[in-house]
């Protein structure tokens, strides 16, 4: 009796151990896809209007897993704009990377991209926001000609004081008594309409350079221009007027006091 338990419990043990379990299961079957980003944001001209995606697809019974990937606007419509590569037969296993060309007109898209499981040949479709602005172009003369040459000067620009957010940093060669512009097209929707300030920073090692152009704070505007001078004109236009007024209403009428029929 003892060893007919014995066979019996050993039996069971290797059936326990044969049986795949419940979570072995379900990673046989699993699958996974996603799209990731660090921006959603680009700009609309030819310097700005890149992104970076990766795609990510995982099927657990080891299955090859093909894409295909376009850009479309939010009703669905072909985008301008481009996706590459747009399509591909297996998704690699640390994630495939897609570069998206974001339209020349300012606007929200969407990146559209459709896996199929080989196995089954089952579709998933995942999406991804893809936002075009149009840049903000910061500007800046670096006057050196009271100076000798300036050779590998980091700039950088700051916006409103922020000295934390180094803008658009680059190095630049000044000639002796010429003069040097930076620019940086910047992508941001996050500054809002109206008045702004920008400054051009920079330094050669350690020691700032004390150089015309540079730590100068520069007006510039977002969405809307400065109506400084639009106003002033309204002004003078309506002094204008009431002078004319004045004139008109103070100007005593011929005849006034005679009856009707002497005027």
């Amino acid at each position: 009796m003892i060893a007919l338990m014995a066979v019996f419990l050993l039996a069971a043990t290797a059936a326990s151990l044969l049986a795949p379990s419940a979570d072995a299961a379900d990673e046989q079957t699993g699958m996974f896809t996603d799209i990731r980003a660090e921006s959603y944001v680009a700009g609309t001209t030819s310097a700005t209007n890149k992104l970076t995606y990766t795609i990510y697809a995982v099927d657990n019974t080891g299955t090859r897993v093909s894409y295909v990937a376009k850009l479309v606007d939010q009703n669905g419509n072909s985008a301008g704009g481009s996706v590459s590569p747009s399509s591909g037969s297996t998704v690699a296993a640390g994630g495939t990377i897609l570069t998206v060309t974001a339209p020349s007109t300012p606007g929200n898209y969407v990146l559209v991209v459709e896996f199929t499981f080989t196995r089954t040949d089952e579709k998933v479709t995942k999406t991804a926001p893809v936002k075009a602005v149009t840049p903000i172009t910061l500007s800046a003369v670096v006057d050196n000609s009271n100076g000798d040459l300036i050779v590998g000067m980091e700039v950088w620009f700051v916006v409103d004081g922020k000295t934390d957010d180094r803008l658009g940093e680059q190095t630049i060669d000044v000639a002796k008594g010429g003069t040097k512009t930076v620019t940086f097209d910047w992508v941001t929707e996050n500054l809002r309409n109206g008045e702004h300030t920008v400054m051009l920073m920079g330094q050669v090692g350690p020691n700032p350079q004390d150089v015309p152009g540079l730590n100068e704070e520069v007006k510039f505007f977002v969405g809307q221009k400065s109506y400084a001078m639009v106003e002033t004109i309204l002004i003078i236009m309506l002094i204008v007027m009431l002078i004319v007024l004045f004139i008109v209403f103070r100007k005593p009428v011929k005849n006034f006091g005679k009856p009707k029929g002497r005027r």
